[in-house]
């Protein structure tokens, strides 16, 4: 009984560690470099696990923001809005 015992204290004691160990390295590898990345304007791309700069359309190109829109493109006008659908009848 007593080897039992000390055999299971054991295993209890190897999967705390272990679950402390995982919840470490994901606190590590990604909770606590996409809060510092947030915290200084970047973009956390949690699939590549990187921080990424957030740059306007304007920059990447050098055009600058007063020009009017390239090939006399217009915005889309708004859609209609939906007429009410009729609630239905009660029998």
């Amino acid at each position: 009984m007593n080897r039992t015992l000390n055999r299971l204290k054991i295993i209890f004691i190897g999967l705390f560690l272990v679950s402390s160990a995982a919840v470490l390295a994901y606190h590590y590898l990604w909770v606590w470099p996409k809060d510092r990345c947030e915290a200084r304007g970047g973009a956390w791309a949690g699939r590549w696990l990187k921080c990424g700069t957030i740059y306007s359309i304007e920059t990447l190109t050098r055009r600058p923001n007063n020009l009017p829109p390239i090939n006399n493109e217009r915005p889309a006008p708004a859609p209609a809005p939906a007429p009410p659908t009729p609630a239905p009848e009660k029998k």
